[in-house]
This record gives structure tokens, sequence and C-alpha cells, in this order.
């Protein structure tokens, strides 16, 4: 699995691929959890190499699942933005599927999205490498 975020030496798998962790300090945990006794069937996965960072799907989530992920440059982090899902408050209703104008977002079986995001997720806010979780704790609290 690779991302942005992942550092030179992150915590591995027995397969050698880095074990990523939800970040328990981003906003979005601060959201109502996802309700239901069944996870949905479908969850979307974001296609971050073909996303321009419109903002289009986030009107149409009902529940509030899509973050946006600043661009690389901290001096102008809406430049080169991109979004990403939220898999574990996506619904699988499909809106930011049918809304995206560019068609980079993908509907997928539940248990492939998690397939689907490791290798389409280019960067991400919302999964993390297991061991920059106490980097972004001291960079929060000082």
């Amino acid at each position: 699995m690779s991302t942005e975020n992942t550092t030179i030496n992150p915590t591995v798998n027995e397969d050698g691929e880095a074990i990523i962790v939800e970040n328990p300090f981003h906003t979005a945990r601060l959201k109502p959890k996802r309700k239901g006794k069944r996870p949905p069937k479908l969850l979307a996965v974001v296609h971050q190499s073909g996303c321009t960072g419109c903002e289009v799907c986030i009107q149409g989530c009902p529940v509030d699942s899509i973050e946006l992920v600043p661009g690389p440059n901290p001096l102008n982090p809406q430049f080169n933005q991109t979004v990403e899902i939220d898999l574990a408050r996506c619904i699988g209703c499909q809106n930011c599927s049918v809304d995206c104008p560019w068609e980079t977002i993908t509907m997928y079986e539940h248990d492939d999205a998690f397939t689907a995001w490791s290798s389409e997720t280019l960067k991400s806010e919302l999964y993390v490498a297991e061991n920059e979780v106490e980097e972004i704790k001291k960079k929060i609290i000082g």
C-alpha cells in the first residue's frame, strides 16, 4: 500500500506493506458514526490521480463522508487539492460517483473497496501509516 503519508520506516505487515490505520486526530473523527447494523454493500473510492478537487462530490454526500486533502504546498493548500472518502462513514449511496464530472469516483463491493483504496489513493489525511499517529499527536499537542 503506498501513500505519500507513509514515512521512511513505516510499520509493515508480513507482506512488506505499510500498516494503515484511521487517523484518530482528523476532524472527521468528531462527526457522528455511521448508523446501521450491517456495513453497506458498496463503498466509494476516489481515484486521486484524476481528481481535480472541484468539490462537486462533497455537496451531494448525505452523510458528509468526503474530505478535502490539501495540495502539496502548505502556502497554497487549495492548489492541487483532491478529495478522499471516509470509508468508515460511507453508506454506499452512489451520489458522489454520479455527481463527479471527471468520473474519478468508483463504487466497489465492500471488501474490495479497501484494496482499491490502497492502489488509488495518492495522499490520505484520514488513514495514515500506524507509526505516524505518534508524530501527528506530537504536532497537535506540541
